[in-house]
């Protein structure tokens, strides 16, 4: 069984939009940092150029995922020499 470009554009999209989606979540809240001088909550400190990279680098996999999942989507075009005799309907 062969899956099809388009099959495979779509289940890849799906994934990448779910990966970065979490991930940017993740990287967003920051759960593992504390900073008890500023707040007592993660999402009140102040992220570091590497949370700001990973955090970067997640949106940008998610976006690859939304191309992939509207490229999954496009109509086929066939051309009228693949279509053969059914072209001719009238």
């Amino acid at each position: 069984m062969s899956l099809s470009k388009k099959t495979i554009r779509l289940y890849l999209g799906l994934v990448l939009i779910c990966a970065g989606g979490l991930g940017s979540g993740v990287m967003f809240l920051q759960p593992w940092r504390s900073c008890p001088d500023i707040d007592d909550s993660s999402a009140g400190c102040p992220a570091t150029s590497q949370d700001s990279t990973l955090l970067g680098f997640a949106l940008a996999v998610f976006a690859v995922g939304i191309v992939l999942l509207i490229m999954s989507s496009r109509p086929v075009k066939v051309s009228p020499d693949e279509i053969g005799q059914f072209g001719k309907l009238d």
